[in-house]
């Protein structure tokens, strides 16, 4: 007699509303009430959390663990500036992949510093950030300077912590020490610049950098997705001025609208408010100290085409190296200049350095009145801290007089103008007035151009130098 075959599903209670308790091949089954059903999540903590033993983060200083979603959300007092605060790690899915980098839990969007330019900006440093864990990057394994334009990016939602620094973290570094110094959030900020070798800027509004920035948009849009947090772009810096050796001065500046507009329209379609963009106004290096590409930027500082556009800081007030890069303690005092303009601006306020507009003579031929727009009142340093010299970076172009500079001084009736005194009437038919524009090469570690014009702004750096917004370089008709 055969044994009869075992039975793989039944239920073995039954009531009047259903099935309690039944089995299948996977064990007992229960049907719970709603009232049970509601019963356990009045125990379960708020939103589904479950409270963990931190020693799942491996030896961290970590407290108050729960999991909500994919991450683990806990307490913790870690290396940084932060002091003990909250944190999140992303639940580690593989046992046999590395573990997630940590980041920190914050409040409101998440914040995004991201960049578009040349090769000089993607230089990288070793310096150690303040703020490790609320500046991140694409949790591709490229880091924030990203691959430079010799691959294309990835799709990713995932952050990383920063094993190299850039501009870009170093200015959210710096916004983060100054929120932190006034007791405000301290937000999450993701950082990434994009850059390629291209030789002009309508390359670059076509070429593998712009496309690559088009995707750090869309990772850092799902990253936000990934927190349940919005987006919010602080700003955008462009940097590209020698890199571009093909283009005209119009032709630069046609396409330096271009590429503000295709990036307004890029954030437009993710649902990104209208970029401000940042530039270092490019002053050139030791031994590049006039181009058409470098003069054309002057436009952009008065005619903003309808972008929200603002210069930090001009280059000449700034150390090199022998290839025309900002020093490392220039690119803290750079980032120092960009996140003082960019929490003026996030904050609706003005920021703006000193440029000029006009020269024309007066009746005395001798005198040439220069006309600009400042924040403030227009300062000629005495001082010279940037040794611009006797003219204080002022100087004649097409004078066939060869006039002499004697004096340049503030008019007392008029805030943001400039008497310059010659001793004998600059003329010619091309005559020019050019301020920190095409001085003699240099070999002291600064740009080759010079200016002692600026207002009463004054910061002092960590570098210890008092930072000024000094003017504008500019090369105007004599009218």
């Amino acid at each position: 007699m055969q044994d009869k075959e075992p039975q793989t599903h039944g239920v073995l209670l039954r009531a009047k509303n259903g099935d309690v308790i039944g089995f299948d091949e996977t064990g007992l089954r229960m049907n719970l009430s709603d009232s049970v059903i509601a019963d356990i999540h009045r125990r379960l903590p708020e939103g589904g959390e479950v409270t963990l033993d931190p020693a799942v983060l491996g030896d961290v200083d970590a407290w108050n663990l729960r999991q909500r979603g994919d991450w683990y959300i806990f307490s913790a007092n870690l290396p940084g500036a932060q002091g003990p605060r909250q944190f999140r790690r992303r639940v580690q899915a593989d046992a046999a992949a590395s573990a997630p980098d940590i980041i920190a839990d914050t409040p409101g969007a998440v914040y995004g510093l991201l960049a578009l330019g040349g090769p000089r900006r993607a230089v990288t440093a070793s310096e150690r950030l303040s703020f490790p864990y609320h500046v991140v990057t694409t949790g591709d394994d490229l880091g924030p300077a990203g691959a430079s334009g010799t691959e294309h990016n990835a799709v990713s939602g995932l952050m990383q912590q920063l094993t190299e620094l850039t501009r870009d973290s170093l200015i959210a570094d710096e916004i983060l020490r100054r929120r932190q110094a006034q007791h405000r959030a301290l937000p999450l900020i993701y950082t990434r610049s994009e850059t390629d070798s291209t030789a002009s800027v309508a390359a670059l509004s076509d070429g593998m950098a712009f496309d690559n920035f088009g995707q750090t948009v869309a990772n850092l849009c799902a990253a936000g997705r990934s927190l349940g947090k919005s987006v919010k772009v602080l700003a955008v810096s462009l940097d590209f001025t020698l890199e571009d050796v093909i283009s005209t001065g119009p032709e630069w500046t046609v396409g330096m609208y271009r590429l503000m507009t295709r990036v307004t329209d890029l954030f437009a379609d993710h649902g990104i408010r209208k970029p401000l963009f940042t530039t270092v106004f490019d002053a050139g290096s030791c031994d590049i100290s006039d181009t058409p590409v470098l003069r054309s930027q002057w436009e952009l500082a008065w005619n903003k085409g309808g972008h929200d556009h603002v210069y930090t800081a001009p280059g000449y007030m700034f150390s090199q190296d022998e290839f025309g890069r900002p020093t490392p303690e220039a690119r803290i005092e750079m980032a120092e200049m960009d996140a003082c303009a960019i929490e003026a601006y996030n904050s609706d306020a003005p920021w703006s350095c000193p440029v000029l507009l006009l020269a024309e003579r007066e009746a005395d031929g001798r005198l040439i009145r220069c006309r600009g727009q400042a924040m403030g009142a227009f300062i000629i340093d005495t001082d010279d801290p940037l040794n611009a010299g006797e003219s204080y970076g002022f100087r004649f172009e097409g004078d066939t007089q060869a006039a002499r500079i004697l004096d340049v001084r503030v008019d007392t009736k008029d805030r943001n103008d400039l008497l310059i005194t010659c001793d004998k009437p600059p003329k010619g038919k091309d005559l020019t007035l050019c301020y920190a524009v095409g001085h003699p090469a240099s070999n002291d570690g600064m740009p080759a151009n010079r200016g002692a014009l600026r207002d009463s702004f004054g910061y002092v750096s960590a570098t210890g130098r008092m930072l000024h917004r000094w003017a504008l370089p500019a090369a105007l008709p004599v009218h």
